[in-house]
């Protein structure tokens, strides 16, 4: 009997340790996507960035552009 109630011991042990890193790889995967996101958006912000420099970009009055926005 001891033999069997070491073994569970051991396979609980195991589940403990894997749950545990899949804990851990959750929080990591979480933080992943974070600065996926992150540098998603400084590149949409460095594209939007350049084509206001090259003077791509429409120029209108707050009146107007309150209207635009709230098309969207």
């Amino acid at each position: 009997m001891e033999i069997h109630a070491n073994m569970e011991t051991e396979k609980q042990i195991s589940l403990e340790k894997i749950y545990k890193k899949l804990e851990n790889l959750e929080v990591f995967m979480k933080k992943f996507e974070q600065v996926i996101e992150d540098i998603e958006f400084a590149r949409r912000t460095e594209e939007a960035y350049k084509r206001h420099e090259e003077g791509n970009f429409i120029e209108m009055d707050s009146e107007k552009f309150l209207k635009e926005l709230k098309k969207w």
